[in-house]
């Protein structure tokens, strides 16, 4: 019997986009508006520090003390599963 020649059979190898240990494709930190753990706002921002940032979680503070039973309101890291809007 002859040997076999793998190299005929090859394909090149496509190069894949960059993604993290769960499967999904990195993308950069962002950080979304959140009242008892909910998004509330369209928005992404790059820092929470970013006076538009405060600005609106100070709003949300605003509106969840006068009505509403004063529900946290912070700027979490995005999570594509808990913050995607609908």
């Amino acid at each position: 019997m002859g040997k076999r020649n793998n190299d005929s059979n090859t394909s090149p190898v496509e190069s894949a986009p960059a993604v993290n240990e769960t499967g999904e494709q990195k993308r950069p930190t962002v950080y979304v508006v959140v009242r008892d753990g909910f998004r509330v706002s369209d928005k992404e921002y790059d820092d929470p520090k970013d006076p538009v940032c405060v600005n609106e979680i100070e709003f949300w503070k605003k509106v969840s003390k006068n009505h509403s039973y004063g529900e946290k309101v912070e700027a979490v890291q995005y999570d594509s599963k808990k913050h995607r809007i609908w």
